[in-house]
């Protein structure tokens, strides 16, 4: 992989994926083009939009990126976020798309209110780069005691000030987790993360026997778990093939897949979470898996969807 693609809303948000975006070279990343779009679903953005003052921001950012060693481009475009990011993805030929969420719901941007809409769209491996996002009470409501008498004034402050925001976790590959249910869409996402990632200290492979899919097959449940934990044990054995250097866990849990994963991810400090954008009976390409989007709502890290690919397939 060489070319990204990394939507920008120009806020505080995006600057802090700027900041890091020297970890995307671990991802084959040579090449970024930054995306900014004037979303055409939204008449207060054309209200309001000075194009000289958004030029003058994203060439501040793509000097930046220059300044890490990467080749970087720059679009403007009007269009519908998700679909204009994919369309950007096809036109640069970009391996992955990369955007924040959760950073940025306090503005007037449509990145963070588009990302589910990206994934379910998608047709490239989606990372997801994953921010706290609380405002300072205090500073807010001594602002508004400021400016009480002066409404319109306060307004006007209040729109151009963003609270402090900050990335989740600025080192992506610290502890990468991969789930897998042993599906080709999970088989595809393990080729995906063994061939592209150049770094991984730590890996988990985790897998979940689902206890709403099994139910009726409790008995069966000690027979299962030998099972895939021989096949827990070969995906260890193949990507320390490639990786000998990476710490490897196996886990193999039993309960609410939706509710374990994203628990997993917080007691354990994963800092990237890596997924297929489908499992088990999967009914359309074109449909992100429950699972995969529960988890990208729920998770506390930053979360890669890797589509299917068959040239990927083992």
């Amino acid at each position: 992989m060489k070319n990204a693609i990394l939507g920008t809303d120009l806020s505080a948000a995006s600057d802090k994926i700027i900041d890091n975006a020297i970890e995307f070279k671990l991802l084959g990343v040579r090449k970024i083009v930054l995306v900014h779009i004037l979303n055409l679903r939204s008449t207060d953005d054309f209200s309001e939009y000075d194009l000289g003052s958004a030029q003058e921001k994203i060439d501040s950012q793509k000097k930046r990126l220059l300044g890490m060693g990467f080749e970087a481009d720059t679009k403007i475009v009007m269009g519908v976020p998700a679909m204009e990011l994919m369309r950007q993805a096809k036109i640069q030929e970009a391996g992955v798309v990369i955007i924040g969420y959760r950073g940025s719901s306090w503005s007037k941007s449509t990145l963070g209110a588009t990302a589910s809409e990206v994934l379910h769209n998608i047709k490239c491996p989606v990372l997801l780069m994953a921010f706290s996002h609380e405002p300072d009470p205090k500073e807010t409501e001594e602002l508004f005691k400021e400016e009480v008498h002066h409404f319109e004034k306060f307004v006007r402050q209040f729109r151009q000030k963003e609270p402090k925001v900050e990335l989740l976790h600025k080192i992506v590959n610290q502890h990468v987790l991969l789930t897998t249910d042993f599906s080709d869409f999970s088989e595809n996402s393990f080729e995906w993360l063994k061939t592209h990632m150049t770094s991984v200290p730590k890996l988990t492979i985790l897998h979940i026997q689902d206890a709403v899919r099994i139910k009726h097959l409790e008995n069966r449940l000690e027979e299962f778990n030998q099972i895939d934990t021989a096949r827990l044990e070969r995906l260890r054995k193949e990507f320390r093939q490639v990786h000998p250097e990476t710490v490897i866990s196996n886990v193999l849990l039993y309960g609410n897949t939706k509710q374990l994963i994203p628990q997993y991810i917080k007691d354990n400090h994963v800092t990237l979470a890596v997924m297929g954008s489908q499992g088990r009976g999967y009914i359309s390409e074109f449909f992100l898996g429950s699972v995969s989007l529960g988890v990208a709502r729920l998770a506390s890290s930053n979360v890669l969807i890797i589509p299917f690919n068959k040239k990927l397939k083992p």
